[in-house]
């Protein structure tokens, strides 16, 4: 199903790794969104490959430094404060005369577009790892500038059809740039404290099962279709995630609810690792209402961590699971519907076990970081 994208590529011609020169990967975003795991995860299969990788972002690791600052929204030092990262990733850049350079991007902005235009100047291959298609269906910024940014791309890559099938429809001239490879999974990160243990340190009971929303929380997640669903269910709601808009106002009448009823668990801040970890070990299922996404992160952890998943039938979603019978999907934007769901998931255990197992063998198969990384090294090699 995550075959190569050849719709027009060019050949993979696989080259020895000891030809390929070494990667520098940027990524602003980080720990912040959850990327650290990723870019380790990537450069370390790369490096069982014999690449040499490093990675430019805003923690400590084996194959990170910080480069970027580790901060929230756009405060009076945001500019100045990304101007003095960037002209480290350039000097940086200067000193370590990386082949390639793989960027992490969400949105395709003006901004993104100098970094790139300056990473060409030194002869450096770019590759983009486009992980959202926001920018181009917004009108924050011309197409004329769109196409540009994905002009001085050597390589693009998605990570399902949805988004290869979305990206060409707007701009069709891309196609012999374009590839396919899946998100790698998490299945590494779950530490081996229990249930009972997770709870206790977060101070939950043992009284009622847990319902997990997780991720930063903004309209097109759909929150307030959970709310809605969850006054009949049987169950506590965790929320777990950080407000865009550091506001409840939109849900504030449901939240209110919920709680006089004893059935809310609302952490409302930036999550850490060691947190996370806690919530996903103390969930009985998750719910991803999402009304729109290209690729859940979020639902990929949740099945590495074992937990059971409710979420909409957006097409992403059904592209992810294919054939495979690992998510338990209601129609998008029916709240009625999700309320059945998460019942019916609730009081059958064995239905939960079949979509853990089932999930468990998807991400082992399609979603190995060995072969991303050999999918990467495809694109390397070319």
């Amino acid at each position: 199903m995550f075959e190569i994208f050849l719709r027009g590529c060019k050949s993979m011609t696989k080259v020895p790794a000891n030809k390929i020169g070494n990667v520098v990967i940027i990524d602003p975003v980080g720990k912040k969104g959850g990327l650290d795991h990723y870019n380790d995860s990537l450069a370390s299969s790369l490096k069982k490959l014999n690449i040499e990788v490093k990675v430019f972002s805003n923690y400590t690791s084996e194959f990170a430094e910080p480069v970027f600052k580790f901060r929230f929204g756009k405060s009076l030092l945001f500019i100045p404060s990304m101007i003095f990262s960037l002209m480290k990733v350039f000097k940086l850049l200067k000193a370590s005369k990386p082949q390639f350079v793989i960027l992490h991007l969400f949105k395709i902005t003006k901004s993104s577009n100098s970094l790139c235009r300056e990473v060409k100047k030194q002869n450096i291959k770019l590759i983009y790892i486009l992980h959202d298609l926001d920018s181009l269906i917004r009108d924050n910024i011309s197409d004329k500038e769109m196409f540009a940014g994905l002009q001085l791309a050597d390589e693009i890559v998605v990570h399902n059809h949805f988004s290869s099938d979305l990206l060409l429809q707007k701009f069709p001239g891309v196609e012999n740039k374009l590839t396919i490879i899946p998100h790698g999974n998490f299945l590494d990160i779950p530490t081996k404290i229990s249930k009972q243990e997770a709870k206790e340190k977060l101070g939950l009971n043992n009284s009622s099962l847990k319902v997990l929303f997780f991720g930063m929380i903004k309209p097109s997640k759909g929150l307030n279709l959970l709310l809605q669903a969850m006054m009949k269910v049987n169950a506590q709601l965790i929320i777990a995630g950080r407000m865009r808009k550091k506001s409840t106002s939109d849900f504030n009448n449901q939240l209110s609810n919920l709680k006089k009823e004893d059935k809310l668990i609302a952490d409302l801040n930036y999550i850490s690792n060691e947190k996370r970890d806690l919530y996903f070990k103390s969930a009985d299922i998750i719910v991803l209402p999402y009304r729109k996404i290209y690729q859940s992160g979020v639902m990929i952890m949740a099945m590495s961590y074992g937990i059971p998943v409710v979420a909409s039938d957006l097409t992403p979603n059904l592209e992810f699971a294919g054939n495979i019978d690992c998510i338990e999907f209601f129609k998008d934007g029916d709240s009625i519907q999700l309320e059945e769901k998460i019942n019916f998931l609730l009081v059958n255990e064995e239905r939960r076990e079949i979509l853990k197992k089932n999930a468990y063998s998807l991400l082992e198969k399609t979603h190995n970081w060995n072969l991303i990384a050999e999918r990467f090294q495809q694109i390397l090699s070319r």
